[in-house]
């Protein structure tokens, strides 16, 4: 079985993954780096540029949508960066403000009619396309499965295929084993 989203959600999920906070690893750590993962995937133009400033709105959008899927996942986000959370409170604060920036609009000459970015801007464009991937999520209902692993420190992106969508970690194999050997030692010491 593939474990990755279906559709649109999808490329929400390897965008928000670019970023490891277990590894501490960035797959689009500078513009170029961003440009590549964007082109690759149909979202920018071979050979687009990405100016550092953009850069910088990118992965701060990215780390908005990490929050934004955790609260999805009914993760409380601790304002406190030294917590180990792997989660920015202030962006997904700015996440707002981005995707009022990113307006969407419904091309009705489409068929059938499809939310489109209302922005020329090519990096803007790219990422209102996450924006209408998420917005045709909650609408098929696919949205909710979408969540962020609980473990503190590792924070990835996955989709829930489980009957009952009670799926808690990325991984049962490492995180999983992580959190009940953890919860196991507590039990223990009280």
């Amino acid at each position: 079985m593939d474990d990755a989203a279906p559709g649109g959600l999808r490329l929400v999920e390897e965008f928000v993954n670019t970023r490891s906070a277990e590894t501490a690893t960035d797959d689009v750590a500078d513009p170029a780096a961003l440009a590549g993962w964007l082109a690759e995937r149909g979202l920018l133009a071979e050979g687009a540029r990405v100016t550092p400033g953009e850069h910088r709105r990118a992965l701060r959008f990215r780390e908005g949508l990490r929050a934004l899927v955790a609260v999805n996942t009914g993760i409380v986000i601790d304002a406190d960066p030294g917590s180990g959370e792997a989660l920015d409170l202030g962006a997904l604060a700015d996440l707002g403000p981005f995707a009022h920036e990113l307006a969407l609009a419904v091309d009705v000459a489409a068929v059938p009619p499809v939310l489109v970015a209302r922005t020329t801007k090519p990096l803007d464009r790219a990422l209102a396309g996450f924006l209408v991937a998420i917005a045709e999520a909650v609408a098929d209902g696919t949205w909710a499965r979408l969540k962020v692993c609980r473990q503190p420190y590792c924070r990835w992106v996955y989709y829930d295929h489980s009957r009952n969508r009670s799926r808690a970690w990325c991984d049962m194999a490492t995180c999983g084993n992580r959190a009940k050997a953890r919860a196991f030692r507590q039990r223990g010491s009280q």
